[in-house]
């Protein structure tokens, strides 16, 4: 049983702690007694912290892949290629709220809620990674197209990011729609 747990335990956490996060930024962006302070550097630090930890405890649980071992009624496989999978995608979710730090300060976006939307992505992805059911993988791809969705009509004062939001939904809607229908 615990061993179970160890081989899902970095998703859980991540989930866990960009739940977190989102619920610090939303009390701390809109308190008034704070002086609504922008939270977009700390939520950013925040989740690179969560994303290397994730990362340690994907590390500390690789002696369990010795063999390939099926989780939760065969919707989810862990072996050793599914393990560098998903370090090669920490590694990379990493590279990429750092990169986010300078396009913060250049554009002045102030929206934490873009770091908390790439932890959930990664979350989505770590969990199509291990997929081995088709409804699991089907689920952890509309988990990670809806994040998507939303981090692509981010700019709300721009027409051409409100259309390229508006064109990815209905994309993805008909494609799903042929996914699940054939």
């Amino acid at each position: 049983m615990f061993n179970l747990f160890l081989a899902v335990f970095p998703e859980i956490f991540l989930i866990n702690a960009t739940f977190i996060l989102l619920i610090h930024g939303v009390i701390f962006s809109t308190s008034k007694k704070h002086n609504y302070p922008p939270l977009v550097s700390n939520v950013a630090w925040l989740g690179l912290l969560s994303v290397l930890i994730s990362l340690l405890l994907l590390s500390s649980g690789a002696p369990l892949l010795t063999m390939g071992h099926f989780f939760w009624n065969s919707f989810f496989r862990r072996d050793n290629f599914t393990y560098f999978c998903q370090i090669l995608l920490l590694l990379s979710a990493a590279g990429t709220i750092s990169i986010c730090f300078a396009f913060f300060e250049e554009e002045r976006f102030d929206a934490f809620e873009f770091i908390v939307l790439i932890l959930l992505s990664t979350c989505s992805m770590l969990f199509m990674i291990s997929a081995y059911d088709f409804i699991s993988m089907y689920l952890a791809i509309e988990l990670q197209s809806l994040c998507f969705y939303v981090m692509a009509a981010s700019k709300r004062k721009s027409e051409f990011s409100t259309e390229a939001g508006l064109k990815y939904l209905i994309l993805g809607a008909f494609s799903s729609g042929i996914l699940l229908f054939g």
